[in-house]
């Protein structure tokens, strides 16, 4: 665009027109190009790029119509004006001149002003235009600029978290087994009542620093995920008692530590909250261990009452958690919920703590669409005011949490087989000796690739798979899993330290836990999912067609019970000592070894032999057959004439009475 005065290219093929509009626009104080031809007018608008091209009609070679065609079809002319000037005044001519790109249309004989008006508006719009789309490009370079800059920002952030988050990792590995051997060893001591106090008292030591220092690692953890997003809401319906219970059991050596008194006034109509029960229990853990820190030989005040918001129209639960410790200043409450900062210095050094309870408290609230307000007096005390809503939205995305164990459970004698996958060997090896003492059959892999072969091998009744792992993790490691169809039905119990509980969920894990786990935990996972127990009826489902092993494994579940699938005689026989099935449904005709001679070697053995086979066969027995199988089977079904209803009822019969008979035994 020419920056001084505008530049207009005049097109026309009679010179006396040529030199009249010359004299009328230079006069007007415009710079001119005179051209004859349209050719000529392409090439010189290509070199000079006028404001503005006022264009004939009627020219030979190229026409006026062709000429703008060919203008507009120029990356770089195609926003230039193009004003036709012609003898031609018929509404068909007009619109043609329109058609092939042109801004307006001035017939000849014209009147001086009326063109010069023309000229000069069109002239000022497409000067307009240009200056606006330089202010735009050069607004989108800053733009490019801030965007290249917060991406630097944002990187340098999630490098920040990432190396948080790596660090918890590789920091909590060791924690957990310092925190699973020192309750080993204490156990190991306490049972064989050596008497040496000493010894306990310092293993006690060791688990307290320890699990002092996982808080502290697992509070920079739950900051890095919150600040990289990655913090989720598992919401579920708890009754708050049962909470508040839990909370005073913990915090009240930590009260009584300092000598403190806690003072509890909670409504008896508390009810049930549908919210983040473990988030909803650290926020109150948080606020009450803040209390107990900043206050000696004092009293600490819990209050929770219920209420209905009337412009919400629904019920809120208020905590107040108040002290007489030592209070903050106006200045101090100001940088209260930042993270890694305490009120001042001389706290830091006299307390202790990273400074991150209270950030990441006020994030919780934040989450779970509550509010936190502090009210404080120096030298006086503390009250904080948590509310919530008692019912927190969205929608719940996870299973319930882990109820309250007991020592039954500890004590519990199972049979099954857990397969344990791991590239942590501490974690496995804790994770073995805790499951053994639980009275599994425990089975361990390093990577992803032992843990698949060992799967196909074992046939375990559960498997812990870790999420972080080399070369294969835990997530293509459960995808594989599950996309056999002789594996996808044991239950995966994924282990990790980082909390991605849907992620999991969506893939297929049966549940989620997070590290470090322990042994309480352990058992009651493994209680919920039956692993190992009796109780419940097994039935070995054995035949090599894919479809029907498939078919008929999804209706004995429907009917309610479990299913171990072999593919052949030779892998049911392989597995009957730790399945111990209460029922085998037995195909005849397999490869590797077939129903006949499985029912022989079951015979065999005066520990199989009682178990009722039922064979489910495509094959017409001859009366040789027959005979092979009479009294080692109970009976024997057609698949294409079998009726459902009469197998699932002789199934269910005789497993009743086999489980009738193992309780009575």
């Amino acid at each position: 665009m020419n920056t001084e005065s505008p530049l207009i290219l005049v097109v026309d093929d009679t010179l006396t027109n040529l030199a009249l509009l010359n004299a009328i626009l230079q006069q007007a104080g415009y710079q001119v190009l005179l051209a004859k031809t349209g050719e000529k007018a392409l090439a010189l608008a290509k070199t000079e790029h006028p404001d503005l091209i006022l264009l004939d009609v009627a020219m030979p070679g190229w026409d006026g119509y062709e000429t703008c065609e060919r203008l507009k079809q120029e990356p770089a002319l195609h926003k230039i004006p193009v004003l036709f000037l012609s003898g031609l005044n018929s509404a068909e001519d007009r619109l043609r001149a329109f058609k092939a790109g042109g801004v307006d249309y001035v017939h000849k004989p014209f009147q001086e002003e009326e063109l010069l008006a023309r000229v000069r508006t069109h002239v000022e719009l497409y000067q307009l235009r240009e200056k606006q789309e330089e202010e735009i490009r050069h607004l989108d370079e800053k733009t490019i600029e801030l965007n290249k800059a917060k991406e630097l920002a944002e990187s340098a952030n999630l490098a920040k978290s990432q190396f948080l988050a790596n660090m918890s990792h590789e920091l909590r590995t060791p924690l957990n087994a310092i925190i699973g051997y020192s309750e080993i060893l204490m156990e190991e001591v306490e049972f064989e009542k050596c008497g040496e106090e000493t010894v306990v008292d310092d293993l006690q030591k060791i688990q307290a620093a320890g699990k002092h220092l996982l808080g502290l690692i697992n509070d920079v953890l739950d900051l890095s995920k919150i600040e990289s997003g990655k913090m989720e809401l598992y919401l579920e319906t708890f009754e708050l008692s049962d909470l508040l219970n839990e909370v005073i059991a913990t915090i009240r050596p930590v009260t009584e530590k300092k000598h403190n008194q806690l003072d509890l006034q909670i409504d008896q109509t508390l009810g049930t909250m549908y919210a983040d029960v473990t988030k909803t229990r650290q926020i109150l853990f948080n606020l009450l261990s803040n209390a107990a820190k900043f206050t000696e030989h004092g009293h600490l005040h819990l209050e929770i009452s219920r209420h209905h918001h009337e412009i919400k129209a629904e019920d809120w639960i208020t905590f107040r958690i108040s002290d007489d410790g030592i209070g903050m200043t106006p200045e101090q409450q100001k940088k209260l919920f930042q993270p890694f900062t305490q009120v001042d210095a001389s706290t830091t050094r006299r307390f202790g703590g990273t400074g991150l309870g209270l950030t990441i408290t006020k994030q919780f609230v934040d989450m779970m669409q509550g509010h936190i307000t502090v009210d404080s007096e120096f030298g006086e005390g503390t009250c904080f005011t948590v509310e919530l809503p008692a019912t927190v939205k969205p929608m719940p995305t996870s299973t319930a949490a882990s109820s309250p164990l007991t020592s039954e459970l500890l004590s519990k004698e199972g049979h099954g087989i857990v397969l344990v996958i791991d590239d942590g060997l501490l974690v496995r090896e804790l994770l073995k000796s805790n499951l053994t003492r639980l009275g599994y059959s425990v089975a361990v892999a390093a990577t992803g690739e032992e843990g698949l072969k060992l799967a196909y091998k074992l046939r375990p009744d559960a498997i812990l798979l870790d999420v972080k792992m080399p070369d294969m993790d835990g997530w293509r490691v459960l995808s594989a899993l599950k996309s056999d169809a002789l594996l996808s039905d044991i239950p995966i119990i994924m282990t990790s330290v980082e909390e991605e509980r849907n992620k999991g969920f969506a893939l297929g894990a049966t549940d989620y836990l997070v590290k470090p786990v322990g042994r309480e935990q352990l058992a009651h996972i493994l209680k919920k999912y039956h692993i190992g127990d009796s109780s419940q009826g097994l039935v070995m489902l054995v035949d090599d067609d894919l479809m029907t092993r498939e078919m008929m494994a999804n209706r004995l579940k429907e009917q309610g019970w479990r299913v171990f699938k072999a593919e052949n005689g030779k892998v049911a026989l392989e597995h009957l000592e730790d399945k111990k099935p209460s029922l085998i449904l037995l195909d005849l005709l397999m490869p590797e070894m077939d129903g006949f001679e499985f029912v022989a070697r079951l015979q065999q053995n005066e520990k199989w032999r009682s178990i009722p086979v039922v064979v489910l066969t495509a094959t017409n027995l001859s009366a040789k057959d027959q005979a092979r199988l009479h009294g080692y089977v109970e009976t024997i079904f057609q698949k294409e004439s079998c009726s459902g209803d009469d197998l699932f009822w002789l199934i269910h019969r005789k497993i009743s009475s086999a489980c009738q008979l193992a309780s009575d035994s």
